[in-house]
């Protein structure tokens, strides 16, 4: 309820109230009249007539018509004072949901990106720890390349080394093959002479003995 239709129904209230009170004073002065006087022609009762019936029914006709104008007023507020509170009810009452509705889908669109943000982060952890890995594969798969390649290397190594030192030993043992030869052909010589000078000293001999005969 408003302002206004307290203010006028105040005032209906009031004008009912003297309008009772008018029309109750009115009814009992000219019974009063009627039984003081002994009848309503005597010179009393239309002085009286003039005077105060007169002022009582102009304002009980006054206040009459004002209540029916404040009656009227009062309902025209009442219905169309309603229709703007409805009004005004429906328009917070839908202001109130449309604001709510947009707190819950930016609630919800915040929600969504966060998640979103989430699952981006989450992908480009795992692109980036599967990206270290293969990082990490490659260059154990290069370690072991290269370590491989250093024994392969080393194995040649050694295996030259183990080729040269047979060649060596190889020569070597040529080396003393010729050697042996050599002095097995020097004895051979020696042989040879020092049979040569036994036969020569034998066929000296002969001969010696020969002559000596």
């Amino acid at each position: 309820m408003g302002v206004w239709e307290i203010v006028v129904g105040a005032v209906v209230l009031v004008l009912s109230i003297i309008m009772i009170i008018l029309i109750i004073l009115q009814e009992g002065h000219q019974a009063g009249l009627g039984t003081v006087t002994g009848g309503a022609d005597s010179f009393l009762s239309r002085g009286k007539a003039r005077t105060a019936d007169a002022i009582f029914a102009k304002i009980t006709k006054y206040c009459a018509i004002l209540f029916f104008i404040l009656v009227i007023v009062l309902n025209a507020i009442a219905f169309f004072g309603g229709d703007k509170k409805e009004t005004g009810t429906n328009a917070a009452l839908s202001s109130e949901t449309s604001a709510t509705e947009t707190s819950t889908e930016t609630e919800t669109s915040a929600e969504a990106s966060t998640v979103q943000s989430s699952t981006e982060e989450s992908a480009q952890t795992s692109t980036d720890s599967t990206a270290s890995q293969t990082s990490t594969q490659e260059s154990s798969a290069a370690a072991s390349t290269e370590s491989s390649a250093e024994v392969s290397a080393a194995e040649s190594s050694a295996e030259a080394s183990d080729a040269a030192v047979s060649s060596a030993e190889s020569t070597d043992e040529s080396a003393a093959q010729e050697s042996s030869a050599e002095e097995s052909t020097e004895e051979s010589a020696q042989t040879a002479e020092s049979s040569a000078e036994t036969s020569e000293a034998a066929t000296e001999s002969s001969a010696a003995e020969s002559i000596a005969q």
